[in-house]
């Protein structure tokens, strides 16, 4: 589930869309699936009439899971769980430590042991294995839950996803494409493809993308961060930071947006560019590039001290960046520290010839 959209699984294997408004990240079901499992495991209240798209009944029912009773749950025999048992027992688990991925997973290989027709379980499959490094098994799931249900737009973004990070491109923005015939409105899809057109010189397409995405979802705080980042790219520097501040206004803490606003603002406000780098180390303490950059400012500025420290945190995160230190080499000698200077500048020179 993301965002203003609900999504339900039945037993039919049918998952339609929640036309009407629907809360973020809830789950809903219907009376076919109350009918198949145990009430006293899980709690749900009924919500309200809505109508599905696709469904050959105008409205339904639906009903929000409020809880699961773990407990009860674990003291079930496994010879009593139900495949939707398990899936949803898999969607509950809300943690990402190795155990708690490494139960969500046994979860959803129960649910296909007992149905292996079940797509929405192959989907959540896939992307418990894309989460421990199997790329490979990931894609394979993916694939299952587009051939078991073709208009499945969660499956087609996910691998997608998948598809681009390992360089295809192509075969990823025909995915995205497909998540978009499924659910036109899909904003996540649309901004995918918007990066996509951009990084193949398609500035009209990925301009009309990053918009319709903002169109549809005005508050979307990463759309209004990249298409800021977009923008500058290509010259438009008073709408790129109209773009930063929007995106900084919906999410104060955005590290990525202080960042790129930082970089615009260096030109011109030196002091407001080092006010958005801080902002951006508060969110996240490890951006390495923010702290490298700062520290360039702080060089600058001669505050040799503190960008010192930047520099040296900066290493210890990407540790192979020869510029980082050369700069501090460079700063080293200015302080008087001629043998750190050289240590640095023999290690830059190490990392520029590989």
């Amino acid at each position: 589930m993301h965002d203003d959209d609900a999504w339900i699984g039945r037993a039919l294997n049918i998952a339609k869309r929640v036309e009407t408004c629907a809360e973020p990240d809830t789950l809903f079901v219907t009376q076919t699936v109350l009918d198949l499992i145990d009430l006293p495991v899980y709690l749900f209240h009924e919500v309200d009439v809505f109508e599905l798209k696709g469904d050959y009944l105008p409205r339904r029912h639906l009903y929000r899971v409020v809880s699961v009773n773990h407990r009860a749950l674990a003291a079930r025999s496994e010879e009593r769980m139900t495949a939707e048992d398990w899936f949803l027992k898999g969607a509950g688990i809300a943690g990402t430590d190795a155990r708690e991925l490494a139960e969500e997973l046994l979860c959803y290989e129960k649910a296909l042991e007992l149905r292996a027709d079940y797509p929405e379980a192959h989907n959540n499959f896939g992307v418990i294995l894309k989460a421990a490094g199997d790329s490979t098994a990931a894609e394979a799931r993916y694939l299952d839950a587009v051939r078991l249900w073709p208009q499945y737009p969660e499956a087609h973004y996910n691998l997608a996803i998948l598809l681009e990070e390992t360089d295809r491109p192509d075969e990823a923005a025909a995915q995205y494409r497909q998540a978009l015939k499924c659910r036109p409105d899909y904003v996540d899809a649309l901004l995918r493809l918007a990066g996509l057109f951009d990084k193949w010189g398609d500035r009209f397409e990925a301009h009309r993308h990053f918009q319709e995405a903002l169109r549809l979802r005005p508050g979307f705080a990463e759309a209004h961060n990249n298409f800021g980042v977009f923008l500058e790219k290509h010259g438009d520097a008073e709408e790129a930071e109209s773009q930063y501040r929007q995106a900084l206004q919906v999410r104060s803490d955005y590290a990525e947006a202080h960042y790129n606003y930082a970089m615009l603002l260096e030109g011109r406000d030196v002091e407001a560019a080092e006010s958005h780098y801080r902002a951006a180390l508060r969110s996240a303490p490890e951006y390495a590039e923010a702290h490298n950059n700062l520290a360039v400012l702080l060089h600058e500025k001669g505050a040799l001290s503190d960008a010192k420290s930047h520099y040296l945190t900066a290493i210890r995160l990407r540790p192979v960046d020869p510029q980082t230190y050369r700069n501090l080499s460079l700063l080293l000698a200015a302080m008087g520290e001629e043998e750190q200077a050289d240590r640095y500048a023999q290690k830059a020179s190490e990392l520029s010839s590989g």
